[in-house]
C-alpha cells in the first residue's frame, strides 16, 4: 500500500501486528484448520491419525499471513468468504478437472437426484485439454435437436468465456428456469468451425431404457444413462421380448450415454455374465474395490452386440469393457470417451460440497479406461462413408427387373440407413446367426 508522507515522498506503510491483529490471525488460522479438517474427516477414521507435515504448517502460516495482508491492505474492501472459497477453488484446480469445490448456493442447485429429471439443455460436460467439452447430448434434448455432438467445445455461455470459469459454475449457468434461453458459442475440434446456438431450457426427463423388437427376432435396447432401476427395466424388457420365442440377438446401445450410477452399470453387466470380475477400482496403486458377476441362472445366451461411440463414458465404458474382456459381446462403433475415474461427493459443514476424484476404474483384464477409452472390436463410423457408398452403388438388387430376394437389407447410396451403426449391428447379428446355423449342421 502506497502512502503520501508529509514531505510528499512515497513510502511503504508499515504493517505492524498489534495484539488485535495477532488475535485475528489466530482466529483465521483456526477457521482454516477447521476447513481443512472437514475434508480430512471423510477419508480418515480418526482425526488423531492426521497431522500436517512441518512444511505444511509453514505453508499454512504463509497462507494466513497472506490472507491477513489482503484483508487489511487491499485497495478495496474484501469479502472474507469469497477469499477463502477462492483459495479452496485454487487448491482444487491443482488436481484433475473432475475434482471441484461447490459453494453452498451452487451445490444446492446441483443436488439433482438420479431419477433423471431436471431443467436444462440436456448435455453432459467435462473438462478435456483445459476446455469445457460436451461428453454427450441427451437424446431428444434441446442440445441434440440443435445438432450438438460429443467432443464439441463450449467456448462461451451467454457471451461469457468458459476458459477461466469454474466447472460447476459453467454447469449452473447452462441450467436454469424452464422456458428461459441460453446462448452457447461452440467449436467443433475436427473442423475448427465455430458456431452459435440458442437453446430453450426444458424439463429433461430421461427415460433410462428404450426397447424395440426388430424384425420380430432381435431385441434392441437403448440405455441413455444409468439411473436407479436401469438394470431392472432392461431385464424386464428382455423377458418381455423373449416370451413368445427366444431372441436371436440383442443390441445394447450405449452411444451418447455419459454414465451414471456405478451400481447400475455393474448390474447391467451382471445380466449377461455368469461369473468373473466386472470392474476393479484402484487408488494410489492399491485395489480398493472389486465387483464380480453372480450366476443367477437366467442370463441370456443369445448373441450380443454393444454399440459405443465418443459419447459413451464412465459406467457405459465399464459395461462395454466387462462384456468385451469376457468375450460375451462384440463391440461395434467408435472409440469411447475415456472417463475412468471415480468421484465421490462430500457434504461440508457449511452446506458446500466437494467432488473429489478418489480412484480409477480398470476392466477385468486390467485395461485402464481413464484417458484411453474402450476400443470397439468392429470400427464403424456414425455415417456411411464414401467408400461404402461406392461399394454399394451397383448390386444385383439395383438392376432393373432383378428377382426379388427375401430380407433385402444391403445399403445403397440412394437408400442410406438412418442409423448406420445400428444397421450394421443388425447385419452382423444376421451373419452371426448364419454361421451358428452352419456350424450346427
Amino acid at each position: 500500500m502506497i502512502l503520501q508522507t508529509s514531505k510528499g515522498k512515497s513510502q511503504f506503510a508499515p504493517l505492524a501486528f498489534s495484539s488485535w491483529h495477532v488475535t485475528r490471525r489466530q482466529m483465521l488460522r483456526v477457521k482454516l484448520y477447521s476447513l481443512l479438517l472437514s475434508f480430512v474427516t471423510f477419508f480418515l477414521p480418526s482425526l488423531s491419525l492426521y497431522a500436517l507435515s512441518e512444511e505444511g504448517y509453514k505453508k499454512l502460516h504463509v497462507f494466513t499471513t497472506t490472507l491477513h495482508y489482503i484483508e487489511e491492505n487491499y485497495v478495496e474492501e474484501t469479502d472474507e468468504k469469497e477469499l477463502l472459497e477462492g483459495a479452496i477453488r485454487g487448491m482444487m484446480s491443482t488436481l484433475d478437472p473432475h475434482s471441484v469445490y461447490m459453494a453452498p448456493e451452487i451445490y444446492r442447485e446441483l443436488k439433482v437426484d438420479t431419477r433423471g429429471r431436471f431443467d436444462g439443455i440436456g448435455i453432459e460436460v467435462a473438462i478435456r485439454d483445459g476446455m469445457l467439452t460436451v461428453v454427450a447430448p441427451i437424446k431428444g434434448s434441446p442440445a441434440e435437436q440443435k445438432g450438438m455432438k460429443a467432443g464439441d467445445r463450449i467456448l462461451k455461455i451467454d457471451v461469457e468465456a468458459t476458459k477461466n470459469l469454474p466447472f460447476m459454475e459453467a454447469v449452473r449457468k447452462m441450467r436454469g428456469k424452464r422456458g428461459s434461453t441460453v446462448a452457447l458459442t461452440l467449436e467443433r475440434p475436427d473442423t475448427k468451425e465455430r458456431y452459435d446456438v440458442s437453446l430453450v431450457r426444458q424439463l429433461i426427463n430421461v427415460p433410462s431404457v428404450k426397447a424395440e423388437l426388430l424384425e420380430d427376432r432381435f431385441g434392441y435396447f437403448n440405455i441413455s444413462s444409468f439411473q436407479q432401476g436401469t438394470a431392472k427395466k432392461l431385464h424386464k424388457f428382455i423377458e418381455q421380448y423373449s416370451k413368445k420365442k427366444p431372441l436371436e440377438g440383442i443390441i445394447l446401445d450405449l452411444r451418447r450415454n455419459p454414465g451414471g450410477l456405478l451400481e447400475e452399470g455393474v448390474a447391467v453387466s451382471d445380466l449377461f455374465l455368469k461369473q468373473g470380475v466386472i470392474v476393479t477400482t484402484e487408488s494410489r496403486g492399491v485395489e480398493i474395490d472389486r465387483r464380480e458377476a453372480k450366476n443367477d441362472g437366467d442370463e441370456p445366451v443369445t448373441p450380443l452386440i454393444v454399440l459405443i461411440d465418443a459419447g459413451s463414458a464412465s459406467a457405459s465404458e465399464i459395461v462395454a469393457g466387462a462384456l468385451q474382456d469376457h468375450k460375451r459381446a462384440v463391440l461395434l462403433g467408435m472409440q469411447s470417451f475415456g472417463k475412468g475415474s471415480v468421484q465421490t461427493v462430500v457434504d461440508l459443514d457449511d452446506g458446500s460440497g466437494l467432488k473429489l476424484t478418489v480412484a480409477r476404474y480398470f476392466t477385468p483384464n486390467r485395461k485402464p479406461i481413464q484417458a484411453h477409452g474402450i476400443t470397439p472390436d468392429i470400427i464403424v463410423p456414425a455415417k456411411i462413408t464414401e467408400s461404402e457408398k461406392k461399394r454399394a452403388q451397383v448390386r444385383e438388387k439395383d438392376l432393373s427387373g432383378h428377382l426379388k430376394g427375401e430380407g433385402e437389407d444391403v445399403l445403397t447410396a440412394e437408400q442410406p440407413a438412418t442409423d448406420y451403426q445400428k444397421h450394421m449391428a443388425i447385419h452382423h447379428l444376421k451373419s452371426w446367426g448364419l454361421f451358428q446355423d452352419t456350424g450346427s449342421k
